[in-house]
């Protein structure tokens, strides 16, 4: 009889099918992936696979959840990259890389991609069994914007929403012009910034 397998080791595991499976749904979605592919790729047995989650829809939950935090961690490291931004210009610079590089990471491609099946979803799930409530993380997204030295208070947070969620359907709908996407994006993203500074930042804190 094999002995049993301790927390760390379940969680280990767990994450192994976390991990490989993301790999898989990055390039065929949340719709066609399969236990079995999931499964295949971990190198596990498909009751392994309902040891550490009840259905493959509360393992895609998880996976989604996953792919919030390492959003979230890969945007906190960028932050952290720069500190003590004195002037505004520099400021600028340095919000419009952090949005850049937020909308542009393969996990973030990922949701917006799929944001429809994703939001399906997360709908589905039970209340009490939800970590999360949206594709964007509206909490998240204010706690990395504050960690900008841009103080979030001093902001509309429906307006923070509305531009998050411009440039998030900008990114994925299919009616906008290929071609122009990335410039439509800049113009769209610049506004924003523009709102964050000069709204967010208190006179005499950056010149």
């Amino acid at each position: 009889m094999p002995r049993a397998l301790t927390e760390q080791e379940k969680c280990r595991l767990c994450q192994r099918l976390l991990d490989k499976g993301r790999d898989i749904v990055f390039g065929i979605g949340i719709k066609k992936i399969s236990v079995d592919d999931i499964t295949k790729a971990a190198g596990m047995a498909k009751g392994s696979f309902y040891h550490h989650f009840e259905s493959k829809e509360k393992y895609l939950y998880e996976l989604i959840m996953d792919i919030h935090k390492q959003i979230f961690e890969q945007a906190q490291k960028y932050i952290e990259t720069v500190n003590g931004l004195k002037e505004k210009t520099q400021l600028k610079q340095y919000i419009s890389g952090f949005l850049n590089n937020l909308f542009h990471m393969p996990q973030m491609k990922f949701l917006i991609k799929n944001c429809n099946d994703i939001n399906d979803l997360i709908d589905a799930m039970p209340e009490n069994e939800k970590k999360g409530k949206s594709i964007i993380d509206a909490d998240l997204f204010e706690k990395l914007i504050n960690m900008t030295g841009i103080n979030t208070e001093k902001l509309k947070s429906g307006v923070m929403h509305n531009f998050m969620h411009t440039l998030f359907m900008i990114m994925g709908c299919d009616l906008m012009m290929e071609d122009d996407l990335d410039e439509t994006f800049e113009l769209i993203m610049d506004s924003f910034i523009s709102y964050l500074i000069n709204s967010g930042v208190a006179a005499g804190d950056i010149k």
